[in-house]
């Protein structure tokens, strides 16, 4: 039996291992994995300079404008000659565009940028949220993100986690780390990254052994252009 196509979405606090947990989870799997990725394609196909989407990453409009007016104002190169090319384009969709295109091609791991939401009409998309203790948060900032004191690491933590909340609660009907809005939200502390990712696949496999044994399963409606 053909194994269907699906799709794991990993929204995360930051500091949580949400990264690295999406990396195992494709390894377990062998299917492409999709982070930092996604703002390349995206430029690519856009057409603007790369630098406008990693100023636009996961950022809430009026966090990006200000964003863009600092460096405009700043004399941001590319940044500069593209400013009136971001304010007639949405960032966001062609962001989309590119996740859902990835999504079609095959079996991913896609982490944060909305996916969820985005690809909420695909018929095997898996949504989770990890989350982590304020220990572990700290203690992995510190080791893999340059804080340099639990001051600072709890400082990085709040900041980027206020960023993410806007992004995701401006852009969907849901709310960014709830319960209701995710398939799984999981606690990284509990067990572990490994131990983690190996729940996550045990629960994606029964997943798809749902799905393949569902006689007539629909296509994914195409998304809106």
């Amino acid at each position: 039996m053909e194994t269907p196509r699906f799709v794991i979405t990993i929204g995360r606090q930051f500091g949580s291992g949400g990264r690295e947990l999406g990396r195992r989870l494709a390894d377990l799997f062998q299917i492409p994995y999709y982070d930092k990725e996604l703002i390349a394609e995206a430029s690519k196909e856009s057409g603007l300079d790369p630098e406008c989407f990693e100023k636009a990453d996961e950022q809430a409009p009026s966090t990006l404008m200000h964003a863009l007016a600092t460096s405009l104002m700043m004399g941001g190169g590319a940044m500069r000659s593209q400013g009136n090319a971001l304010a007639g384009e949405n960032i966001f969709k062609f962001q989309s565009d590119v996740i859902h295109e990835v999504a079609r091609m095959g079996s991913c791991v896609i982490v944060g940028r909305c996916a969820d939401y985005i690809l909420r009409n695909e018929p095997l998309c898996i949504s989770t949220f990890i989350y982590a203790s304020e220990a572990d948060r700290i203690a992995r900032i510190m080791r893999c993100h340059g804080a340099q004191s639990p001051k600072e690491a709890i400082d990085m933590m709040r900041k980027i986690d206020k960023k993410r909340a806007a992004y995701y609660d401006f852009y969907t009907d849901k709310s960014w780390g709830a319960a209701t809005s995710y398939d799984l939200c999981i606690d990284s502390s509990v067990l572990g990254i490994d131990r983690t990712a190996e729940l996550l696949r045990s629960y994606t496999e029964q997943r798809i052994a749902t799905a393949a044994a569902q006689p007539g399963r629909p296509e994914p409606e195409e998304p809106a252009r």
